[in-house]
């Protein structure tokens, strides 16, 4: 009795961080519930017709793989009489997918707060949120076989440790884009039809309170770039805490993450190019952590978290850094976030705060300008001017 009640303290002092509520769209073309069962993060597969006569309430992200339509020759039912065909018709079980109703629903979600990420020929769902998509000769289905020369920006090339990769791919007829109205996370060449062309590769859209990603690149193989949208959309909520208390402060983001660590890795490295001045490490509140930045040979600081959940140091020069993060406890698959901020924390919310006071002492400059050069237009009295105690003149 003593042991199991040990034991039941022991499991309930532990750090667990509250698992997503996670909605995927089964797909016919992409396998991507490999990496969520990689990364032990739990989900429900629906077909997208069902989701569309159902709701999402109660899901925190929605991952929408590349091909959600049912193929309708996977579907096809044949009667035939010996070698005489007497009918073709489709299975009791297939259903097409009412977008309209399931695209509002998406909207909805999304604009409330939710995250999302779609693939491949999953494109419409995105263009559904507001991202102006456009193709090659108007035509979506533009790509070949081969290999994608890819060039990663901001926290993508950050999580991956690299500013280009080579991504395989090895069917024809995939989507490529020519240009797309959103933040481009990774653009590229790649092989075309009509030879060999540049565009965007993946993207990022803020849509009402939640979050967009894209990718026209996906498979079932465990890399760095799969990984990077698994997290970000499957834990973002871990992240916009610790970019909330960035924005609180009115500070710069140089660097955030959202990751953890498999059963068989012991530290994560990042890469990131810190700006000059100082900065602050904001650090998760159910997970203990140790975080080392580095710079060539010289180590810039070490830090364990503890308690301490906001750590501020001085860079003293802007320069590219290695951001390696420790956990302190063993827990596999725990999920953690980190945010790098540059800026002194001196007001909160520093942004409105600034603004406030500009629109407020340009309106005091503007009342007291007019006020000179119209003094009666305030006092409703006449004025009298004085020297020494005797009236000069009299303004009418």
């Amino acid at each position: 009795m003593r042991i199991a009640l040990f034991l039941l303290m022991l499991l309930l002092s532990l750090p667990l961080s509250a698992s997503p509520r996670v909605l995927v769209l089964k797909s016919y073309h992409d396998n991507l519930t490999v990496h969520l069962d990689k990364y032990h993060i739990p989900y429900i597969v629906k077909r997208g017709w069902a989701v569309a006569n159902d709701s999402l309430s109660g899901f925190d992200a929605v991952f929408i793989p590349c091909g959600v339509e049912q193929p309708p020759e996977t579907s096809i039912q044949v009667m035939a009489h010996g070698q005489r065909i007497e009918g073709v018709s489709l299975k009791d079980d297939y259903a097409g997918i009412d977008y309209k109703r399931l695209n509002a629903l998406l909207q909805d979600f999304v604009n409330n707060g939710g995250r999302l990420y779609a693939a491949g020929y999953s494109y419409q769902f995105v263009e559904a949120m507001g991202c102006s998509l456009s193709f090659f000769n108007n035509f979506p289905h533009f790509g070949t076989g081969g290999q994608i020369h890819s060039f990663l920006n901001d926290d993508f090339a950050s999580f991956v440790m690299r500013n280009d990769i080579q991504l395989p791919v090895s069917y024809n007829g995939w989507v490529a884009l020519e240009s797309a109205d959103a933040v481009i996370l990774a653009k590229g060449y790649f092989p075309t039809v009509q030879g060999e062309r540049e565009g965007p590769l993946a993207f990022y859209k803020q849509y009402g309170k939640g979050q967009v990603y894209y990718s026209v690149y996906h498979s079932e193989i465990d890399s760095l770039y799969m990984r990077y949208f698994i997290f970000r959309v499957a834990y973002g909520a871990l992240l916009n805490e610790m970019l909330y208390h960035a924005w609180y402060w009115g500070q710069k983001v140089a660097f955030s993450v959202v990751d953890t660590f498999t059963s068989d890795e012991y530290v994560r490295n990042y890469r990131c190019k810190l700006p000059r001045g100082t900065a602050t490490i904001y650090l998760p509140s159910d997970c203990s952590l140790q975080v080392d930045i580095v710079a060539g040979k010289t180590i810039i600081g070490s830090w364990d978290s503890g308690q301490q959940k906001q750590i501020t140091f001085y860079n003293a020069s802007p320069r590219e850094v290695i951001v390696s993060v420790y956990q302190a406890a063993r827990i596999p698959y725990q999920p953690f976030s980190l945010v790098i901020a540059k800026g002194k924390r001196m007001v909160p919310y520093n942004p409105v705060v600034k603004v406030s006071a500009g629109a407020l002492a340009i309106v005091m400059v503007i009342g007291f300008t007019w006020k000179r050069l119209n003094p009666r237009r305030f006092t409703g009295k006449r004025r009298y001017w004085f020297r020494d105690g005797h009236i000069l003149n009299k303004q009418k």
